[in-house]
């Protein structure tokens, strides 16, 4: 293939975006394809793909803001674009700027297709304007990027789920692609090292000192951990705040080291350091975590909502909270207590880390070109924000109050166990197929929070009751195995958001078979994928008593939640095959258990 990449800067290694795009550059030829560069700057000092330059567009203030993080934009020069774009099979860009507006324009008068990546979090410009304690500044950024950029395009390239989450609760309606930017081959373990035990205890952090990176938090959970006297910070990277950082470090018991390094200098610093920490409250991704964490470094990471960094987090002790000095000085004097749990996890994380290559990568952007330019299908389960405020209305004042009255009240269904639900967070749920309502049953019993009910076809298709299966949530499940990659991407979506996916994994309905049948995969690969919890449900049947043994003639239905299952491998496989077997085993107990 001919591919061509929109990037305003490109050869200058100052920011994940311009990584990402030199990485899948060396990959793609090295893989076989012609690669040609758009980018902003000067010929010379650069191999290997085609440089097609253009000049810098200077853009009062904002220029001036471009340079306080590095970057640039790139002035759209109308021939070179097309000289770089005629006769492509397909154009990536990477930014919304000028200069990836116009190669849109002329690749769609060109008939090539393109495919656009989202890598500018509006937070981040938010925040570097001062405007970062205000959400709905964000909003508007995420609006305008939507009306005059990306709905252009049938194909966005997402580095995480939880930004891809965020485009479709803001509107974006076009095929959203989860790809990691990936990490390249040189990020990986050193030989093993010994320290003394005089020696420190080395802590770093990566990435531009900038306010939403919080670099200073780290800075005074130091001060704060019960080891102060031991630890020595490494801050590598460059920004507007460094200066003040570099006086807030110097105060530590052992002074701060700043520096900017190669990247054959950063990989020697992460295998000489004891641990990682990513304090950043705004995060697309987190490429330097991912760096660190392929050398063996353990990592701390911010829980911030605004962050996608924390899908890295395999243990409860690599999080903190967002912006407490004091979780993090907790988690960081954790692991210095611990040797042994902090060894044993930096071979997890070497491990984990395959999953992130950059070679894994480019063969799944490799996919998305060889099909772009199709016309999008509407996203499973999207629904604008009107119609989504239309069915959370009638969900929560209509729909719940009448099945309560008639499954609690008129039926006598109880439910058990309803603690044990986790209170926020995205989660998957799995119940046996018994009963007409048995999908009512599940509503009540995971109330007040409200799920995605996954469902054949044909009851959202048909035409007396499906609009009211859509309405209270339901979501189709294809019928055809080409249209669940997309289906399964998705559910990923609505739990990144914090909803709960249920799934009947029998199947369809057996009315009052309690004896559990085979399960279908999907839903357990969906919680390995997700690395979300596990929910099992049941529904017994237990026969009627007291009174209501006069006017019940069928059994009285109970459904049972029960312990969550909390993913158990860092290899999705395996995560998928032991929570599958651990779900049968734990919904059987509940069927059987005595009432």
């Amino acid at each position: 293939m001919i591919i061509t990449l929109i990037s305003d800067t490109f050869n200058v290694g100052n920011n994940g975006t311009t990584i990402s795009a030199m990485r899948f550059a060396a990959s793609l030829i090295s893989r076989g394809h012609t690669v040609r560069v758009v980018a902003c700057g000067e010929p010379g000092g650069v191999t290997g793909p085609e440089m097609y330059w253009v000049p810098e567009l200077v853009v009062p203030i904002a220029s001036q803001l471009a340079h306080r993080q590095n970057t640039v934009f790139g002035k759209p020069v109308r021939e070179v674009l097309v000289d770089a774009i005629r006769g492509a099979d397909v154009v990536h860009i990477y930014q919304p700027w000028p200069l990836g507006r116009a190669a849109e324009r002329i690749a769609r008068q060109l008939g090539v297709p393109a495919v656009a990546a989202f890598h500018v979090q509006p937070e981040n410009i938010t925040y570097n304007v001062g405007l970062g304690w205000f959400r709905p500044a964000a909003h508007l950024v995420y609006a305008l990027l939507r009306i005059l950029f990306y709905g252009r395009f049938s194909d966005i390239h997402c580095p995480s789920t939880f930004i891809a989450a965020q485009l479709r609760q803001h509107g974006y309606r076009a095929r959203l692609h989860v790809i990691s930017n990936g990490v390249g081959g040189a990020f990986r373990p050193g030989p093993a090292r010994t320290r003394d035990d005089d020696e420190p205890f080395r802590i770093l952090m990566v990435g531009r000192f900038s306010p939403e990176k919080r670099q200073d938090v780290l800075i005074r959970a130091a001060r704060r951990s019960r080891h102060a006297g031991r630890i020595r910070l490494h801050f590598a990277g460059h920004g507007p705040s460094e200066k003040r950082l570099r006086r807030m470090g110097s105060k530590l018991a052992n002074p701060a080291e700043f520096g900017y390094y190669s990247q054959e200098d950063l990989v020697d610093l992460i295998r000489g350091c004891d641990l990682y920490v990513h304090a950043s409250d705004v995060e697309i991704e987190g490429l330097s975590c991912m760096e660190a964490f392929s050398c063996g470094l353990v990592p701390v990471i911010s829980d911030s909502r605004r962050s996608a960094t924390g899908q890295f987090a395999l243990t409860p002790e690599n999080l903190f909270r967002s912006g407490d000095p004091s979780s993090l000085a907790e988690r960081i004097d954790h692991w210095i207590d611990d040797p042994a749990a902090l060894e044993t996890a930096s071979k997890t994380y070497a491990r984990y880390a395959e999953l992130y290559s950059v070679d894994r990568s480019v063969k799944a952007i490799e996919r998305v070109y060889a099909r772009a330019g199709r016309a999008p299908d509407a996203p499973a389960g999207y629904a604008g924000r009107a119609y989504r405020l239309f069915s959370t209305a009638f969900y929560y004042a209509i729909a719940i109050p009448l099945l309560f009255l008639w499954t609690r009240v008129i039926l006598g269904v109880r439910t058990e166990g309803v603690n044990r639900l986790p209170r926020s967070g995205g989660a998957l749920t799995v119940c046996n197929h018994v009963h007409l309502l048995d999908s009512a049953l599940v509503g009540l019993a995971l109330f007040p929070r409200r799920p995605v009910f996954t469902s054949a076809p044909i009851n959202l298709a048909n035409r007396w009751y499906g609009a009211l299966v859509r309405l209270l949530g339901g979501v189709a499940v294809p019928q055809t195995s080409a249209g669940l990659p997309l289906f399964f991407s998705e559910m990923e979506l609505f739990l990144a958001q914090g909803r709960i996916v249920h799934f009947f994994p029998e199947g369809e309905l057996k009315p009052y078979d309690t004896s559990l049948r085979d399960f279908k995969r999907g839903a357990f690969h969906l919680a390995a994928q997700a690395r979300v919890p596990l929910v099992p449900l049941s529904i017994r049947f237990t026969p009627p008593t007291g009174v209501s043994r006069v006017f019940r003639r069928k059994p009285t239905m109970v459904i049972v939640i029960g312990e969550p299952i909390v993913p158990t491998m860092t290899d999705p496989r395996s995560d998928r095959r032991i929570r599958m077997e651990l779900a049968r085993r734990s919904m059987h107990a509940l069927i059987t258990r005595a009432a």
